[in-house]
């Protein structure tokens, strides 16, 4: 399971990167076009002014030429067109550049979106035409200097454009790699959680036939040692083996208990629903035991609901019991609170301050799985299978403090569904049944 994660992670992570570096090779292919663009278009005006075409010039409005600058040797503006600098400076630029014939510098300014290239020219540009200046070209220097800097600015807003869009393509492409290696990784644990009950439930069917078949064989040698007991409790005066005998029918009566316990299991867990108050019921079962049973004062007066009486009277009492049993020797403080939550589900909460849940909650609902000494550990099985069967359920918790908290739901009684369960001559049936003892 780990080495399956752990696959998936590095082969994403694989993804991620491929996408990190074809944007990166991207951007730097769009940058070389850029510069490549730059070049062509600094020998067009370097061989246009050599050539005195001013018509050059004027063509070069239609291709991304910002501005074209020509300068002496101290860096002082010999003759300039469209956007350009006064003054360069040129000792920095040397340094920069190393100051040899045909050295180039370009610089990519993004707040203005434009590219600068600068060249040391290897033969400088006698400026005195008379044909520049009638182009509109202007000038600080002398016209009889000569040039050794050429400047020219190139406007990048397309290869901004191409960059923001790589940037935006790589930050999809990182967010959809991310979302289907989430999307992969909670599939992968869907389907291992799916194995995982399949194997569960293949295993509880099993379970099931086995404990169908001993549950049926144990019954019949059961009842006659039933019998037997009953027929040597008449006959045996003596007091001593009265005790024992009374031992042996309680443990004999605990097997029979456990057998008909693991048959409504088996059974149709659903049994015969009819409409019963649950604060009713509990109110009844809280006197049965040892240690006083608080309902909160929060709890709602009535909470009818739709289930078998004899199904519900076992989980709320094996709940109930649960809490008492919590603890030996001290008050475990069992708490009840019901209370209607949304979609018409009411929650039953059962606190107590034991000794708290040791191990993995899940496990306690295994059958045959317990933590008492003389548990059976099919209650709690029991008590999830019939609330299932109703659309409830059952969760454990810890409680804040120390103890445990059980929350049971099951479904508000509403009238559609006695119609569903019992049908429309059996929910009639059942209604003129309760008008009829209400007037007797």
């Amino acid at each position: 399971m780990l080495l399956v994660e752990v696959s998936l992670t590095l082969a994403f992570l694989a993804l991620m990167v491929l996408i990190l570096v074809l944007s990166s090779v991207i951007s730097t292919s769009n940058r070389l076009q850029l510069e490549n663009a730059v070049e062509r278009q600094f020998n067009d005006v370097a061989l246009a002014l050599q050539q005195n075409k001013t018509s050059e010039l004027d063509m070069l409005s239609n291709e991304n030429v910002r501005g074209v600058g020509i300068y002496n040797s101290s860096g002082t503006l010999v003759m300039g067109w469209g956007s350009v600098y006064n003054m360069l400076p040129v000792a920095s630029i040397a340094q920069e550049a190393g100051r040899s014939e045909g050295a180039t510098i370009m610089n990519f300014d993004s707040s203005t979106e434009t590219m600068e290239y600068i060249r040391f020219l290897r033969v400088p540009l006698p400026v005195t035409s008379i044909e520049l200046l009638s182009a509109g070209l202007m000038g600080t220097a002398s016209m009889a200097d000569t040039s050794t800097i050429m400047f020219i600015s190139f406007d990048g807003s397309g290869f901004i454009a191409q960059q923001r869009l790589v940037v935006f393509v790589s930050f999809v492409g990182f967010i959809c790699v991310i979302a289907l290696y989430l999307f992969v990784l909670k599939i992968d644990r869907q389907n291992r959680q799916y194995k995982e009950q399949m194997a569960k439930q293949n295993s509880l069917v099993s379970l099931g036939q086995a404990a169908r078949t001993l549950t049926h064989e144990i019954k019949n040698p059961l009842s006659a040692i039933t019998i037997q007991l009953a027929l040597l409790k008449r006959q045996v005066k003596d007091p001593e083996l009265q005790d024992e005998l009374k031992l042996m029918e309680s443990e004999t009566q605990r097997l029979i208990s456990l057998t008909n316990r693991v048959s409504d299991f088996l059974r149709n867990p659903e049994g015969q629903p009819e409409q019963i108050d649950l604060m009713d019921l509990i109110h009844q079962l809280v006197p049965l035991f040892a240690y006083p049973v608080t309902i909160a004062p929060s709890s709602v007066s009535q909470a009818y609901i739709l289930f078998d009486p004899d199904r519900l009277r076992s989980v709320i009492e094996n709940i109930l019991k649960n809490g008492i049993e919590s603890c030996e020797g001290r008050d475990p403080q069992v708490e009840v609170e019901v209370v209607l939550g949304r979609r018409g589900m009411y929650h039953v909460y059962v606190r107590d301050r034991g000794d708290g849940i040791q191990g993995d909650v899940e496990k306690l609902f295994d059958p045959f799985y317990t933590t008492k000494i003389h548990g059976s550990g099919i209650g709690l099985a029991i008590s999830r299978q019939f609330l299932r069967a109703r659309g409830g359920d059952i969760k454990i918790g810890p409680r804040p403090g120390g103890g445990t908290v059980v929350e049971l739901t099951v479904a508000k009684y509403s009238f559609v569904q006695e119609l569903v369960v019992a049908g429309p001559s059996g929910g009639r049936r059942r209604h003129r049944r309760r008008g009829e003892s209400s007037h007797s």
